[in-house]
């Protein structure tokens, strides 16, 4: 068994510098929000931060619960002093980019491996790892894998508003409004009329192996969502009870793929960075 927390398996020095290499490393993408809904350390791949969070803790379960020993190293790599796992990343020759360890030997921690860096999957640091770990997959226990736009959104606005933290991603001005449950069930009811014109508005996550869709819902601005709804998909119909912040979509869309829809892509910065 290894520990499904980064920060518990290894000493990992210089954390954001090293964050900073691999998005250099690897194909373009934007790792940072143009307007961060709240500060962070992090201020250059706090998306990048998340993700690879996310993936090892991913990985480390999935080696943990492996069934022998051929599929625990197809998920996390552990042979005597040497580790890894895919990050599902790729360089921009679309070679896959893995996190390396080395046994720690430094006196000064407790902790039982040593973050040597990344490389791609023809680095010499790899060499003696005769099968690489696969990339990170995310098998989806469902029999529909696509969005139908025809089917009715059914919203739990009981569940939705009676929990704190659903209610504390509302906006604001509305939170108290009397007619709340009603502007919340014909936001939804938008959301799913904008999307029998345009299917890609539907953007999928994964939550306990299933696929669920995030619908952006408006409720103060036509302009811009203010939150997304999470559906999870039933026998023909789907049924939404969770709110999630237009960040917490992005991140959550992120692990499976890189969001393109136009109302999850406006969040992020699409500059360069400063260190270049």
């Amino acid at each position: 068994m290894i520990e499904t927390e980064l920060f518990n398996f290894a000493y990992v020095p210089a954390w954001f510098e090293q964050l900073y290499e691999l998005s250099q490393m690897a194909v373009p993408e934007p790792w940072r929000y143009k307007e961060p809904g709240y500060e962070t350390q992090n201020t250059e791949t706090p998306i990048l931060e998340r993700y690879l969070n996310q993936v090892f803790r991913k990985q480390a379960i999935e080696h943990n619960n492996a069934q022998n020993p051929s599929e625990a190293d197809s998920a996390f790599y552990v042979r005597n002093e040497f580790a890894c796992f895919h990050t599902g990343l790729y360089t921009k020759h679309f070679k896959g980019i893995l996190m390396c360890f080395n046994r720690n030997k430094r006196l000064d921690t407790l902790k039982q491996w040593y973050f040597k860096g990344f490389a791609d999957e023809s680095s010499d640091k790899l060499k003696y790892v005769q099968l690489l770990p696969l990339r990170p997959s995310f098998p989806m226990r469902q029999w529909m894998t696509y969005y139908d736009p025809e089917w009715e959104v059914r919203v739990n606005t009981d569940h939705i508003l009676g929990d704190e933290e659903n209610v504390a991603r509302l906006p604001e001005p509305i939170r108290e409004a009397w007619n709340l449950p009603l502007l919340l069930e014909t936001a939804v009811e938008l959301a799913r009329r904008k999307a029998l014109v345009d299917w890609s508005l539907a953007v999928p996550q994964v939550f306990q192996n299933r696929v669920q869709y995030l619908l952006p819902i408006h409720l103060t601005n036509m302009a811009r969502p203010d939150l997304a709804m999470a559906l999870s998909v039933m026998e023909g119909y789907y049924i939404g009870h969770t709110c999630l912040t237009l960040e917490m979509a992005y991140q959550n869309a992120r692990l499976l793929a890189k969001p393109t829809a136009t109302w999850l892509s406006d969040l992020v910065n699409l500059e360069r960075s400063t260190h270049d």
